[in-house]
């Protein structure tokens, strides 16, 4: 069942919180699918360049599909698909040839300056009309209930 804003103000228990959090992020990642489309990009495969750009340098396969949230079998397939279109490359760890290592390619920039800005509008048309301090209120709300996980 979909969450509903109309009984959730009625209800006072948190319980809809993780139902609402759950439904935002189902609905944030099919409209995301839908502009990153045009670009040859999914959510999922966005979510493993944002951690490339922006985490530590030639992650392991098993440290990028942690960090993500996935299983390693669906991160192959992801990194088989952004590799066929230049993003990102796996390179032999220099110590456990085993091991390989994920990195973007020189020629990611533009994919993910591209999908960075497909995030942002659609963030900034799920926020337009919500107060500056209702948002930072819901920032520090997640912020905390994140660390309490």
């Amino acid at each position: 069942m979909a969450f509903s804003p109309a009984t959730a103000a009625s209800d006072i228990a948190p319980e809809w919180i993780p139902l609402a959090l759950n439904d935002l992020a189902r609905g944030w990642r099919a409209r995301l699918d839908e502009r990153l489309r045009p670009l040859g990009l999914s959510c999922a495969m966005w979510a493993v360049i944002r951690r490339l750009a922006n985490g530590p340098a030639a992650q392991t396969q098993r440290e990028l599909a942690e960090a993500v949230g996935i299983e390693g079998p669906t991160l192959v397939r992801l990194l088989d698909r952004l590799e066929q279109c230049g993003i990102a490359r796996r390179v032999p760890d220099a110590d456990d040839r085993r091991i390989k290592r994920v990195e973007l390619s020189e020629q990611a920039r533009p994919s993910w300056d591209a999908s960075l800005q497909a995030g942002l509008e659609l963030s900034r048309e799920l926020t337009r009309g919500i107060a500056a301090s209702d948002l930072e209120t819901t920032r520090q709300v997640l912020v905390t209930m994140l660390a309490r996980l």
